[in-house]
């Protein structure tokens, strides 16, 4: 299986607050998987992911007041074989209102920032880690620890790292805020084969906020998919996955990858491979060989399982 890696927004949003120039001169964030272009609605995933400068202006310009910039999903949550869309880049927003770096917290972000940029993922996750050890309260260190932890796939450093940040938060943390968090960790216990764990979180974030199309398609994809007959759910799996789909205007094929799995469970066999086909057309060289695979076993009449070949 092929690792998910995790660009949040978490890292880069300290990088960009604290250096707003940034936001001009990094026109294209780039990832070694392939996507396409960003949408610009209020995630989750992307590789070659491209940032238009209309947005990051927008972005530029909220942090200057200190306020919250409107956040985008970037159209990337990659599939793996058995392993349905995982975050790769969560919702970007800027801290909430009110919320005040000091100078110290400025040069911890600032480091984070640089290095979620150049994908130094270890060097984050000691870096996190030890400036959380010194600073338990800042619960964005946390969350940048399991950021990296994730990108690492260390799912149970992952969990033990948002678990302290949801704990040590103390409302800091505003709705998106904890749907990434909770997005996070869904995904690390869906590593782990705790998938009634991870269906919970998911849960959670959906309800946490009502423009998220990944945390919708991660439990549509476990109701689709799971090899335990008593979490799939065809209709939960298909109204979900459509919820995804309208918040990505239908144009992100790792989405329609999961809607066609939700049909299949569902006992919808033309649907399923209508939107697998659509996936196909729209999906990177990387992506399109498990498409195919999931295609071929929608024309034969079988729904996709997560231990599937």
């Amino acid at each position: 299986m092929r690792k998910a890696k995790i660009f949040s927004a978490f890292l880069f949003l300290f990088f960009l607050a604290i250096n707003p120039g940034l936001a001009e001169t990094s026109g294209h964030s780039k990832h070694k998987t392939s996507t396409k272009h960003a949408t610009s609605t209020k995630h989750a995933t992307s590789t070659k992911h491209a940032r238009s400068s209309k947005h990051a202006t927008s972005n530029k310009h909220a942090a200057s007041k200190g306020g919250s910039a409107k956040h985008h999903y970037p159209r990337r949550h990659r599939a793996n074989r058995s392993q349905g869309p995982t975050v790769e880049e969560v919702p970007q927003e800027i801290f909430p209102p009110g919320h005040k770096f000091t100078p110290e917290e400025k040069a911890q972000a600032s480091e984070l920032g640089a290095m979620a940029q150049n994908g130094m993922w270890k060097e984050a996750f000691k870096a996190a880690t030890k400036a959380g050890k010194e600073h338990p309260e800042r619960w964005w260190l946390q969350a940048a620890r399991a950021v990296a932890a994730s990108n690492l796939n260390r799912p149970k450093d992952t969990i033990e790292a948002v678990n302290l940040a949801i704990q040590n938060n103390a409302g800091d943390a505003n709705r998106l805020n904890l749907a990434q968090l909770y997005t996070l960790r869904a995904n690390a216990f869906s590593r782990l084969g705790r998938r009634s764990d991870a269906l919970n979180d998911f849960q959670s974030a959906i309800r946490l906020s009502k423009t998220d199309p990944i945390c919708r398609a991660g439990a549509a994809w476990l109701y689709a998919t799971s090899a335990d007959p008593q979490i799939r759910n065809g209709a939960s799996a298909v109204a979900l996955a459509t919820e995804a789909a309208k918040l990505t205007q239908w144009k992100d094929d790792t989405v329609l990858d999961v809607l066609a799995a939700a049909y299949a469970e569902a006992g919808d066999f033309s649907s399923a491979q209508k939107w697998e086909e659509k996936a196909i057309l729209l999906g990177s060289q990387q992506d399109v060989p498990f498409y195919q695979r999931r295609l071929q076993s929608y024309q034969s009449a079988k729904a996709w399982r997560e231990n599937s070949n």
